[in-house]
């Protein structure tokens, strides 16, 4: 079963830029754990900064976010099968 959780963490990103100008991340750190990403889907802009949608390799999903007031990555939600996992 997927939940679906809410978060205002602060994470660390490791991205590039890819020649469109999208963000490109390749990994994330939250809660102590490096999670590779695979896969970036849809991103959008809004009055708080960039929003990606992207899943890791363990299959779970998250919506991160770069900050327009702080240049900060923070993680906003969370769809996993376990979310305390």
């Amino acid at each position: 079963m997927t939940t679906e959780a809410f978060f205002n963490d602060p994470i660390s990103v490791t991205a590039a830029i890819d020649h469109n100008g999208s963000i490109v991340p390749t990994s994330l750190i939250w809660q102590g754990k490096q999670r590779t990403i695979t896969a970036a889907g849809r991103q959008w802009e809004s009055d708080d900064g960039r929003h990606i949608l992207v899943e890791t390799a363990g299959g779970d999903r998250f919506e991160i976010q770069l900050s327009r007031k702080d240049l900060l990555w923070y993680l906003r939600r969370a769809w996993r099968g376990e979310l305390a996992a």
